[in-house]
């Protein structure tokens, strides 16, 4: 079973001469701008920002021939279009966006977008959390076992803009989001990979059902000679497989039924029933905790369909190293370990990656906090730190979360809670940032809160490690 057996079907879109609208103007709608001024098409590029904040943008836009509009509220802005590609910030329910399907005027994404230009069979992954570090997996085990791919998508970079490459290699492996899935249309990926589904972005989806839904649209155009990946591990995704159209493969730790398991401490995987394959012991992998066991059995079964045999798999999970500012040693200073965990921006995240931190533990919580329900975190976070370190607009309902505890301590910035938390711990205690939230409240996005927790642990270690003028250790 590889994607031999499936040629794709793209559909492109005749783009020459149309007038299209991109409305998001962030590294997607910049990628989607290039290459449709590429294709002939007149570009109107529309963003919520001025034109000062976005003054890089729209230096690029209008020397490409592009236009800019700026202060983008509604559609009367854009003038006549024929075509709409819309960046996944933007909300489907946008006023704009209303109008403009008022008008019968087709709306897609970049995802969409690109899709209808792609020339190889895409392998898509997503999910709540996980689908960036399966999709690194996905792409190691595949360079091992020499098979030429490209990784893209939500991982940081728009498919969109790989479009010449995707005509060099067999297979793209795509890192898909929530808002993705909103303006898809005819988007079908070979293998599609739903690794879990818990609360998230419910500020962004008006309910649980509704973000259920668009992670459930990767699967809505996929054909019986396709494959969805499921986890049978997590039960809010059992009610979707009697909805598929593609074959369906499972996997889950310890269940004896499904595609990729692990028993007797190995990971296996089979395709075939009756044909089961050892991958690697899992104490070969370089990592460690439950939903980084549950990726790699998903990042298997992926790259098996597309043709890696075992040994490679093997080579390509030893390969693996976790992504920047997830559950990254930052630094130790005076025997207090700093953990970088910034990628933990929903509550489901942080609580798996709880059981991979070190104790005693001080973690750095909140941030902005999507209208989810913090009960179990701050129950957990009581029972078993030492300490935690509140910060950003979520802190006042963080603290009710955690309760009347008298070692809850709410930070101003990042600078405080590194240096409170270090005041609280003690020698081989681990300080992590464990946000459970996003960023957007106080930082640009994950990546940056991240660095800036990181330069905050790096001047606190330096300041330890140089004395005082005056010092005792200035003498002599």
């Amino acid at each position: 079973m590889t994607a031999t057996d499936n040629p794709i079907s793209t559909e492109p879109l005749n783009l020459a001469g149309k007038r299209v609208a991109v409305i998001g103007l962030a590294r997607s709608g910049m990628a989607s701008a290039r290459f449709l001024l590429g294709r002939g098409a007149a570009v109107v590029g529309a963003d919520a920002k001025t034109g000062e904040e976005l003054a890089d943008e729209r230096h690029q836009l209008l020397e490409l021939g592009g236009e800019f509009v700026e202060h983008f509220a509604a559609c009367e802005q854009l003038g006549a279009v024929d075509l709409v590609v819309v960046s996944p910030g933007v909300p489907e329910n946008h006023a704009a966006l209303q109008a403009l399907r008022a008008e019968g005027i087709p709306i897609i994404g970049e995802l969409e977008l690109a899709y209808r230009f792609c020339a190889a069979p895409i392998l898509a992954v997503t999910g709540t959390n996980g689908k960036g570090s399966t999709c690194v997996m996905i792409g190691d085990i595949l360079q091992a076992a020499g098979i030429d791919h490209l990784v893209a998508g939500n991982i940081g970079l728009p498919l969109i803009s790989q479009m010449d490459r995707t005509e060099e290699v067999e297979f793209v492996v795509l890192e898909v989001s929530s808002f993705q899935m909103e303006s898809i249309d005819r988007f079908r990926p070979y293998v599609a990979a739903l690794l879990n589904i818990s609360p998230d972005h419910l500020d962004r989806h008006p309910d649980f059902r509704t973000y259920l839904r668009a992670k459930y649209r990767m699967f809505s155009n996929q054909r019986p000679t396709d494959f969805a990946i499921i986890s049978l591990d997590d039960p809010s995704l059992q009610p979707l497989i009697g909805d598929l159209t593609a074959q369906l493969l499972t996997f889950g730790l310890h269940q004896p039924k499904v595609n990729a398991r692990v028993e007797d401490d190995l990971l296996v995987v089979e395709i075939e029933p009756g044909a089961p394959e050892v991958v690697c012991a899992v104490e070969d992998l370089p990592v460690y905790g439950n939903h980084f066991l549950r990726n790699a059995l998903a990042a298997a079964l992926v790259a098996r369909l597309a043709g890696a045999e075992p040994a490679a798999i093997a080579a390509g999970l030893a390969a693996f190293r976790p992504a920047d500012h997830l559950l990254q040693t930052v630094g130790t200073v005076r025997g207090v370990r700093f953990v970088d965990d910034s990628k933990a921006t929903n509550v489901a995240a942080a609580l798996a990656d709880l059981d991979c931190l070190g104790r005693p533990l001080i973690p750095i919580v909140g941030g902005v906090s999507k209208n989810v329900d913090f009960s179990e975190f701050g129950e957990r976070l009581r029972r078993e730190c030492v300490a935690v370190c509140l910060l950003g607009e979520s802190s006042d309902v963080l603290a009710e979360a955690v309760g009347n505890w008298g070692r809850v301590v709410k930070c101003a910035d990042m600078e405080q809670a590194v240096a409170t938390a270090f005041s609280l711990a003690e020698e081989g205690t681990t300080v992590a940032l464990l946000p459970g939230c996003a960023s957007f409240d106080m930082f640009r996005d994950q990546a940056d809160r991240g660095q800036v927790f990181t330069r905050c642990v790096r001047e606190l270690s330096y300041r330890y490690a140089v004395p005082e003028e005056g010092s005792a250790g200035d003498a002599g």
